[in-house]
């Protein structure tokens, strides 16, 4: 036998009982006859081919040298080299079902790895969660997205909150130790930003001998670009109000208002424009830039560049006084529009004063007298107890009393002493980890402060609130029924976006969308808003399941959806008449409902040139069922272009014909119906009945979207395969409340929690799986409150 092949038979016959997570009953049907007929042969006690014992290797999955060689293993089998071809061949599915046995136990003992705890847990704060604490502890708002700021969070099957993976460098601490310092400088500047407004408008055309004036407004046809606002913000905020019409050609897309920062390099605001000349309507923002510029982001035939504000200008549609003689037509004779047209009657912008709810949260932070040592003590107590999000000792505070006294020491002021020691708590591990656990209490629970932080990072992505560390203080918080009050405040408290903007995003992988931008030359009508609009058909789908709390089951199938009228154009749906998203019921011929069809789905799992029906399956093995397929064979040949001398061929065809590996027939089985069911879509998610191949000869050929799922259940179409997901709703409930769950632990689900997934699953089955209910059991399992 092959020297490559041993290895793997060694580690098959490895699989007697002993240890890990391996199960007898599946190793003595499936694993000990297959290796007994293909290894034992040449890897006993008496014979071992490459010099290799095969009875003395460990079977302990959550050991990671071993885990690495169980990887070995699948590699090897993926590859074809065992067993070696002068031997008996295994069919594809007794192979398939050793590769499954063995995918799932080493995922298993990733999952026993990265969960695993010492005596104290500790979870960093992602990015997003740190705004969010430091904007609800001291009412300032800090960019962290800004370049340079913080480093990007890792993230595991789309998740950026998991534990094991946000780990600590020496740069994360430097970097925490600015945004401390210039988070609490403007918490606490000398003096406030001074107050500047200002509004941009056209001029005036005098109409008469009379001197009546007549306002011009802007025009921004597609592509055009402004000029710089500068606001001069440094640091505060301003509030922006824009006054314009959109005027929609018929048939063709919105105008589309972008705000762009030009330092950043991105869109503080987006939306579709679409109101009546004569009733236009003002939009409002708050934006930290310090320089933007208006755009009209829509696709046309005009050159972008930069104008001047004081050129094109009109009256109106029908007015054309003032206008160039030799400049492009924008309307026709009846004055309506030949393409998507903004404008723009005046442009304002107004810094923002810090308001009373966020001067009241820095109340008792600073001392009001200086050099009292007394209330020094009491301010840096109060303020590491909020910070840290439970009760600093008086040893701790000692530390930074010390600060205090060693800057004073060296000269410095009482003001810069005192932020000095402010700066330390908040660049504190205490600050930026949620800690759980204790090294002197040994304890299977999480206490009173650490549930609260627990459930706030949960639904609120940032700290608890006042009222929640009360009930985590007087010992309430624990109980199931002040558990409940205070889940149900929370649910209806604004900050309860944060959790339907974020977990979609990250269950769904939505941080996916746009890695690879399509073919213009493929898909000419994509653009930026269109991508961003996909994304946002999703979260606010989301947002609606939740406020309505509806069932879990929306998201397979359901009878609408969120369109704005970009996306309503991309659908080929009838044209929106308002701007922003909207709930729009669905009729059988759009062809859409639940997330599978959504546009940011069906791209994300696509290439820039053509949808990927094995990605797009095994996208729905782990969204969807919970289950992630094992690794592709390595060295796998890519789908040639149909040569020209033969007829056009589908992708589904192609892959029928290059799956003939014998490992990649068994797990195509049950991947590739997965995908294929959704073939209708091209790679930016719209309907298609025939595929449009490169290469080869004769038509184009049809879309065959049917196929048949693991368990022998056929369907003929998208609608009748999410029709056939709708009836597992329970098996989708349990792989839902895992992705939940993993959300709002901040760890990766073992095998030791599967109990406890299902009891929550069987709860919730009761109210049909509304999407609060879920959430409720979940907060209120054993699962939840453990640590």
């Amino acid at each position: 036998m092959k020297t490559t092949s041993f290895a793997l038979c060694v580690l098959l016959f490895s699989l007697m009982p002993k240890t890990g997570f391996a199960k007898p009953a599946d190793f003595t049907s499936t694993i000990q006859p297959f290796f007994a007929r293909y290894c034992s042969r040449c890897h006993n006690e008496k014979q071992q081919e490459g010099e290799f014992r095969l009875d003395t290797l460990p079977r302990n999955f959550t050991d990671e040298s071993i885990a690495q060689r169980w990887d070995e293993v699948i590699f090897r089998m993926n590859s074809g080299e065992m067993p070696p071809k002068d031997e008996p061949l295994p069919k594809s599915e007794e192979l398939g079902r050793v590769v499954d046995w063995l995918s799932a136990r080493v995922s298993e003992g990733r999952a026993a790895r990265m969960a695993k705890g010492g005596p104290v847990s500790h979870y960093r704060l992602s990015r997003d969660e740190y705004a969010n604490t430091v904007g609800d502890l001291l009412g300032v708002r800090f960019d962290v997205h800004m370049p340079g700021v913080f480093n990007e969070d890792p993230r595991w099957h789309g998740f950026d909150r998991i534990g094991s993976m946000l780990s600590l460098a020496p740069s994360h601490v430097e970097r925490y130790i600015k945004a401390a310092e210039t988070v609490l400088g403007r918490a606490f500047a000398n003096s406030p930003p001074k107050v500047r407004k200002r509004r941009y408008e056209p001029g005036f055309l005098k109409i008469n001998r009379k001197d009546t004036d007549t306002r011009y407004r802007w025009i921004y046809y597609p592509g055009r670009v402004g000029p710089h606002i500068h606001t001069e913000a440094q640091g505060a905020q301003v509030r922006v109000r824009i006054q314009l019409s959109g005027l929609q050609p018929f048939g063709d897309r919105a105008p589309h208002l972008t705000v762009w920062d030009f330092v950043l390099k991105r869109s503080v605001f987006d939306e579709d424009i679409v109101t009546a000349e004569d009733r236009p309507v003002i939009v409002e923002f708050v934006t930290m830039s310090p320089s933007f510029q208006i755009m009209n982001d829509t696709k046309g035939h005009f050159a972008r560049h930069t104008l001047s504000m004081t050129s094109s200008v009109l009256i109106s549609s029908r007015d054309r006084r003032g206008r160039r003689p030799t400049g492009y037509m924008m309307f026709d004779d009846d004055g309506r529009p030949i393409y998507p047209l903004l404008l723009i009657d005046w442009i304002e912008y107004e810094t923002v004063a810090t308001g009373e709810a966020d001067l009241k949260k820095r109340e008792g932070l600073v001392p009001a007298t200086e050099g009292d040592p007394a209330e020094t003590h009491e301010c840096i107590k109060q303020f590491a107890t909020r910070a840290w999000r439970r009760p600093a000792t008086d040893i701790e505070v000692t530390r930074y009393l010390k600060i205090v006294e060693d800057e004073l020491a060296a000269g410095a002021s009482f003001q810069a002493a005192y932020r000095a020691a402010m700066v330390g708590i908040l660049s504190s591990k205490n600050f930026y980890y949620i800690t759980e656990g204790s090294t002197t209490d040994q304890r299977n629970h999480l206490n009173g402060w650490e549930l609260a932080s627990r459930l706030s990072y949960f639904l609120w992505s940032s700290m608890p609130d006042n009222e929640l560390l009360a009930a985590a203080r007087n010992g309430t918080l624990r109980k199931p029924d002040q558990l409940r009050i205070q889940l149900n405040r929370m649910l209806g408290a604004e900050k309860i976006r944060r959790l339907s903007d974020s977990f979609p995003k990250q269950w769904l992988q939505l941080h996916r969308v746009g890695m690879f931008p399509p073919d213009p030359g493929l898909y000419p009508d994509y653009d930026k808003w269109l991508e961003r609009s996909m994304v946002l058909e999703t979260t606010n789908f989301f947002s609606e399941v939740f406020s309505r709390n509806l069932s879990i089951r929306e998201f397979l199938i359901s009878d609408w959806t969120m369109v704005n009228p970009r996306l309503a154009l991309h659908y080929r749906m009838p044209e929106l008449t308002t701007s922003g998203f909207q709930r729009v019921l669905l009729k059988p011929e759009y062809r859409r409902g639940g997330v599978l069809t959504q546009a940011s789905i069906l791209s994300l799992t696509s290439d820039g040139t053509r949808h990927r029906p094995v990605h797009r399956g095994v996208w729905i093995s782990e969204a969807i069922f919970g289950r992630t397929p094992p690794s592709p064979p390595p060295n796998v040949e890519p789908l040639a272009p149909t040569p020209s001398n033969k007829p056009k061929a589908t992708l589904r065809q192609q892959l029928e014909a290059h799956t003939t590996h014998t490992v990649c027939a068994s797990c195509h089985r049950k991947i590739d119906p997965l995908g294929f069911a959704l073939d209708n879509y091209n790679a930016i998610g719209q309907w298609r009945t025939v595929e449009r191949v490169r290469g080869g000869q004769g038509e184009n050929p049809p879309v065959v979207s049917g196929g048949e799922l693991p368990d022998s259940r056929k369907f003929n179409s998208p609608e009748e395969f999410k029709q056939l997901l709708a009836q597992d709703i329970h098996r989708f409930a349990e792989a839902f409340i895992e992705q939940l769950a993993t959300y709002a632990l901040r760890r990766v689900m073992t095998i030791d929690d599967r109990d406890q997934i299902k009891a929550i699953v069987a709860a919730s089955k009761k109210d049909d799986f509304r999407i609060r209910t879920v959430i409720e059991n979940l907060v209120t399992s054993e699962l939840f409150q453990k640590r």
